[in-house]
Formats: C-alpha cells, structure tokens, sequence
C-alpha cells in the first residue's frame, strides 16, 4: 500500500469530517475536535496487518477485526448500538466456491474455443447449489446490458434471454456531448462519473430479470476501473446474504471473460467486436445473436456462516431529535487470503477497507468528546 495514497485519504477525511458531521445548529466547525491522521494510519496497520489475513468473512480474520473494532468503540465509551444491548449484528451468508479449473467452451460451427480458467474467464453460480452445468446455451450480445427508461436506452429490445447467456460490455455507454463531441454529455448516463447502471453487479441483476441462463461480462480495464488480475480474486470463495430460495432466481452462471477471448469469440462469429461495440452507443441497439453456444460445468463446496456487523451509538443531546440519527459507516472486510501475487498470498487491504474503518473510528472518537453531544444520535456502522 503506498503511503502517498493513505495520506491522501486522511486529507480527505479531515475535509469530510468537517463537512459532513451532524449539522446541528449546537455543533460549529470550529467546535469539531481535530482529526488526527497519526491515529487514522495506527488503525489502518492492525487491520492491515499480516496478522489479520486479509479480513475474509467467517476466518480469522473477521474475529481480529470485530474483537479489535468493539474494543476501539469501548474505550471511546459509546454504548452498544444494536436493539439486543451488544455491539454485534449477525449477518447470515452463504459461501460458495468454485472447486477444480473449470473450462468454459464456446462453439460455433464445427470451431470450439477454449477459455481457460483464471486466465481467460471468471466464472461462478449465485445459485447455493452443489454443481451447474450450462450446456450449448445460445449467447447473445446485449451491448451496455442496460434499461434506463430515463436516458431512452434499451439494450434487450424484443429479445427472449430465457436458457441463452447474455454477453454484455461493462461500464456505461460513453454518450459525447452535442456542445463538446471530445467530452461526455453529463446529463446521460452521468457523463464520465459511472452510474449504477455500468456496475458489473447491475449487468447480472438484469440478467436474472431477463431469465437469462448466463452472464458474461467482457473486461476492459479503463471502464471498469481495475485491471483483470482483480477479477481473478473472485476464483475464491464467494459470499452473498443467504436467500430463502437460495438465490435460484440468478443466472447460472455468472462471469467475465477477458477482452482478447471476446475478440476472438467474436471474429469467429464472423462478426467484429469494436464494430457491435460502437454500435451499442446507438439508441436503436438492438440485441444481437452470435450464433455461438456456451457451456461450462462446475461443482461447488457450499457453506453457511454467521458473520457480523459492529454496531455503536452515541445518544443524542436533544430531547425531541435524538430518535434521528446520523450513520457513519465502512464495511470491515476485504479478500483474505488468495491467489500469489509478487510472492504475496494475503490480500492485506489497507485502503479497501481498513482506512475507512479507521476514518470511522477516529470520528467517533472525535464527536464522543463534543459537549454537549450533536442533537441528534450518531450511529457508527461498520459492515
């Protein structure tokens, strides 16, 4: 982790902590005890610490963080914040994992291509089952993946995903500016700021309204923001809330392929990538056909843990506005221990999270010093 990046975001904690503390007409900017960044990087080292293992829910790592998060709140004297009287909400997950290295086959014709597993796709179910099999499902190209009503872009128009995989680009569709055409349009699709509808977890939400059998997201690196040795983290186990219908209403398969597979799917289509994908920008898109088949079988190793959230609450001063509350919250996980990188198994996540989860303990320590406390109550949430 450089440090450059961590003090960066302790700049930016002052500043939000100024900005955005209760607004209570008892509570001055100038009254805001001072953040100390010294103490914000001793929090992010023990969460960052080797010893903590990457904070993977239901490992070690979680009992570290939890254990060290409700000792931190007790000493700042803020009393429990969940309804039972402790600091812990329990958050029932189901694990799965993919076992072995499977193979994801894509055909057309009588020419078969081969991803390899990790290196050229990413591939998993949601569904808390024991094993999938996708078999010659027809694969559909979708474009954005989108349907937002409100910017006139729909990408499914008059198609029936039901059994076929949906093959889709991430991020949203980059709409020039009519004033500017070397810029971005900020009224559509939030110009270059991404909205929801280019998260990659959006493109399998659809899926699962669409009836789609599969997913495949095609990676790129500048538009998803991160490169596809991020993607590869998700060969471990994965966690999600677990479901009453164990989630059987997602896709069955869920996942990404790299840019130069989908290439290469692509031109034995006979058909160009760059060419669709420009043609995705266009309001009349509409979903086209690959004439190509998709098949993947895989087994999972399924479990159920409790993990938890850590809850903490500091009363309201105000008689009649304490039963409002203001919620400062980070989540306390990140990804464990995982695949080697640079000799490196452990996933030690100093920004993502432990600097949020320091930011948050060190602004609870500031305001649990205001006397008398913000009118209204201050809930400090890490999840």
């Amino acid at each position: 982790m450089r440090k450059s990046a961590v003090t960066v975001f302790l700049c930016a904690l002052v500043l939000l902590s100024l900005a955005c503390g209760p607004r209570s007409s008892d509570l001055k900017v100038a009254d805001f005890p001072k953040i100390d960044p010294a103490a914000v990087m001793r929090h992010i080292e023990v969460l960052a610490s080797d010893e903590y293992e990457g904070r993977f829910p239901g490992t070690k790592g979680e009992e570290l963080s939890v254990a060290y998060m409700i000792e931190q709140l007790k000493l700042l004297g803020l009393a429990p914040g969940n309804a039972d009287g402790t600091y812990i909400q329990t958050v029932p997950l189901a694990g799965i994992a993919v076992q072995g290295s499977p193979t994801l086959i894509f055909k057309h014709g009588a020419a078969r291509q081969d991803l390899q597993w990790k290196d050229d796709h990413v591939s998993w179910t949601k569904r808390f089952v024991e094993s999938i099999d996708l078999k010659d499902s027809e694969m559909v190209f979708c474009g954005y993946g989108v349907q937002a009503p409100e910017f006139g872009g729909d990408d499914f128009k008059g198609i029936d995903l039901k059994g076929k995989t949906m093959v889709v680009l991430i991020g949203d569709p980059p709409v020039p500016d009519p004033a500017d055409p070397a810029a971005l349009d900020p009224k559509v699709f939030g110009g270059r700021a991404m909205t929801y509808y280019g998260r990659w977890s959006y493109k399998y939400e659809m899926a699962a309204k669409m009836g789609a059998a599969g997913a495949l997201i095609v990676h790129e690196t500048e538009p998803a923001a991160y490169p596809f040795s991020v993607v590869q983290i998700k060969t471990t186990e994965q966690f999600d809330i677990a479901a009453p219908d164990q989630n059987m209403g997602r896709a069955a398969v869920e996942g990404w392929i790299t840019l130069d597979q989908a290439k290469t799917m692509f031109a034995a289509a006979g058909m160009d990538f760059d060419a669709l994908k420009k043609a995705a920008l266009s309001r009349d898109f509409k979903p086209v056909p690959l004439g190509t088949t998709a098949s993947i079988s895989f087994k999972n190793a399924l479990r159920t843990i409790d993990s938890r959230n850590v809850i903490a609450e500091l009363e309201g001063s105000d008689p009649l506005l304490k039963d409002e509350f203001v919620i400062y919250t980070a989540h306390w996980d990140h990804f464990g221990i995982g695949p080697e990188v640079d000799g490196d198994r452990i996933y030690n996540g100093a920004m993502d999270n432990a600097s949020g989860v320091g930011g948050v303990i060190e602004i609870a320590r500031a305001l649990a010093k205001v006397k008398p406390a913000p009118k209204r109550s201050v809930l400090f949430l890490f999840v």
